[in-house]
């Protein structure tokens, strides 16, 4: 009588594919929370009013920069200063700020609109 012969197969086999989902889901939330808190501003910045030889290529190709959460007075500043790139920006979740009585800085909790 032949005995039955088990192979142990893991039950992981398909988990590659499911850990690269995974870790790409995983990036994609901590990026945006990263941007949500304004991280990101000094690089947006910098591409806003110092953009590299390459950057200025891509807007030539076509490229849209979008400019997420910066204070619009920054917003005004880019508009009144690189008039002649305005086709390739997109500003998203502007920040509105004004004075308060003290003179400084507060942001205006945005209303949903």
């Amino acid at each position: 009588m032949k005995t039955p012969i088990h192979i142990y197969v893991p039950e992981e086999t398909s988990a590659p594919g499911h850990r690269i989902l995974f870790g790409l889901l995983l990036a994609a939330v901590l990026t945006s929370l990263t941007m949500a808190a304004g991280a990101d501003d000094s690089f947006q910045q910098n591409v806003l009013f110092k953009p590299s030889q390459s950057e200025l290529t891509a807007e030539a190709r076509g490229r849209v920069m979008i400019y997420d959460g910066l204070d619009n007075k920054v917003v005004e500043r880019a508009l009144d200063t690189q008039f002649e790139r305005i086709e390739h920006m997109m500003f998203t979740r502007t920040r509105q700020t004004q004075a308060d009585d003290d003179g400084e800085e507060v942001i205006v909790e945005d209303d949903g609109c």
